[in-house]
C-alpha cells in the first residue's frame, strides 16, 4: 500500500543524502537508483496495486499515468528523493518491463501489456499459498529492519508489519509479527522448511498464513462460544434472581436468646404481634438469627410494636432490630443466591433420580419379558457358544 493509507511498502532504504554521500538510512549514492526503482515498482506491483485504493483511483484519471509529483508525496519515496528529475532518471534504467515513462518524463504508469490482476478469491488463495506468518521480532523494529532480515532469504515481494491501536498512546504499534509474501510458493516453502529461523537470539514462530488464519479462527470461535455461554449463564442467573425477587423492609435480626430456643418459639412470639412470617433463618444453638416477613415494609410495623426492641422468649429477653438499607440488601441478595442454588440442586437431583428410575423400569421390563418367554413356547434367542 502507499503511505496514503499508512501501510507497508517494500524498500530497503529511506532518507535523503547527507554530507557523506549517503542518504539518512546510510544508502550510498550508487545504491539510490536501485532503491528508487524497487520502491516505485512496488507501488505498481501485482501485490500492491490491486488493493491500493488511492493508486487505483489515480490510474483511472489519465489512462494509467501517475504524475511523479504525486508519487513524491508518498512518504517512503520522498525519503529517498524529493527530486522528480532524480526519480525519473532512475526509472529510465528499470529493466523489469513493468513501468513506462511519459515522453516528457513527468509521469509513470504500469505497462498496459501487464494488466492489473483482479483481486478475487482465486487470487487471494494464490497469494496466501506463498505468504508466511512470523512472530518474535522486537516491538521497536522498523520496516527496514524486516526487509534487511528477509533479504537473506529468497526474494520477498511484500512484508506487512502487523499493528494494533495502543489505547494509551492512541497510535498504531508493532505487534512483533509480520506476513511476508514470497515471489513464488517454492521460495516460501524453502523458508518454512529452514526452521528453526532466528532473529538475533530469538527463534521465530513460523506458520503458513493459511495455517495461522485457521488457528485464529478457531481461537475466535472458542472465545465467542465461551462468551455466549457466559452470557447465557448470566441471563439465566438474572432470570432466576428476578423470579425470586423479595420484598424489602421485611427482615428482622434477633440475638441473645437461650441455647434451647427454637424457630417455633420465635414464630410464636412474633405471631402474637401479627407478623406474617415467610422464613426464619435460625437453628437451635445459634447465637443469632433472621426473620423474613411476607409483605413489603412489614418488618418496620412489627419492630415498632416491640417494646424497647426486646421480646421475652423462654425467660430470656431476645433483642430484635430492623435491617435497613445496605445491610438488608446484602442479606436479601444472599438469600436469593441460596434460593437459586437450591433450585438448581433440586433440578439436578431430580434428573439423576429420573434416570435411575428409567433404568430400573427397563430392567423390570426385560425380566418380565423373560418370564413371559418361560411361560410360553421356547423363543428364538441367540446364546453365546
Amino acid at each position: 500500500m502507499t503511505e496514503k493509507t499508512e501501510k507497508e511498502v517494500v524498500t530497503e532504504t529511506n532518507g535523503d543524502k547527507n554530507d557523506n554521500g549517503k542518504n539518512d538510512s546510510g544508502v550510498l549514492d550508487g545504491q539510490l537508483e536501485s532503491a528508487i526503482i524497487r520502491q516505485v515498482e512496488y507501488y505498481f506491483s501485482d501485490v500492491n496495486l490491486p488493493r491500493d485504493k488511492f493508486l487505483r483511483e489515480q490510474v483511472k484519471l489519465d489512462d494509467g499515468w501517475i504524475p511523479i509529483e504525486v508519487l513524491i508525496t508518498f512518504n517512503r519515496l520522498s525519503k529517498l528523493s524529493k527530486d522528480a528529475d532524480v526519480i525519473c532518471k532512475a526509472l529510465n534504467n528499470s529493466t523489469s518491463g513493468l513501468l513506462e515513462l511519459s515522453e516528457d518524463n513527468k509521469k509513470v504508469r504500469r505497462n498496459p501489456e501487464m494488466p492489473i490482476p483482479e483481486m478475487n478469491e482465486e487470487r487471494r488463495k494464490e497469494l496466501m499459498s506463498r505468504t508466511i506468518y512470523a512472530k518474535g521480532f522486537p516491538k521497536d523494529s522498523i520496516l527496514d529492519d524486516m526487509l534487511k532480515f528477509f533479504k537473506q532469504f529468497e526474494e520477498v515481494e511484500n512484508v506487512l508489519m502487523r499493528r494494533y491501536l495502543d489505547s494509551h498512546t492512541k497510535t498504531r504499534a508493532f505487534k512483533g509479527s509480520v506476513f511476508a509474501t514470497f515471489k513464488t510458493k517454492e521460495q516460501a516453502e524453502k523458508f518454512v522448511d529452514s526452521k528453526p529461523v532466528k532473529y538475533g537470539d530469538t527463534e521465530l514462530l513460523i506458520y503458513w498464513q493459511e495455517e495461522y488464519v485457521k488457528i485464529k479462527q478457531e481461537e475466535f470461535a472458542a472465545k465467542k462460544a465461551k462468551k455466549e455461554q457466559k452470557k447465557e449463564k448470566n441471563a439465566d442467573a438474572k432470570t432466576d434472581k428476578e423470579e425470586f425477587k423479595l420484598p424489602t423492609g421485611t427482615v428482622l435480626h434477633f440475638s441473645e436468646g437461650d441455647d434451647k430456643m427454637k424457630r417455633e418459639d420465635v414464630k410464636e412470639a412474633l405471631g402474637a404481634l401479627g407478623a406474617d412470617i415467610a422464613f426464619i433463618d435460625f437453628k437451635v444453638g445459634d447465637s443469632e438469627g433472621w426473620v423474613r416477613l411476607s409483605k413489603e415494609n412489614a418488618a418496620k410495623e412489627i419492630s415498632e410494636k416491640i417494646t424497647d426492641g426486646k421480646i421475652k422468649i423462654n425467660d430470656k429477653e431476645v433483642v430484635f432490630r430492623l435491617l435497613q438499607d445496605d445491610e438488608e440488601k446484602a442479606y436479601l441478595d444472599k438469600t436469593v443466591e441460596e434460593m437459586v442454588k437450591r433450585r438448581k440442586n433440586q433440578h439436578s437431583h431430580h434428573k439423576q433420580n429420573k434416570g435411575k428410575h428409567f433404568k430400573g423400569r427397563q430392567g423390570q421390563g426385560r425380566k418380565r419379558k423373560q418370564d413371559n418367554n418361560d411361560d410360553g413356547p421356547p423363543s428364538k434367542v441367540k446364546t453365546d457358544s
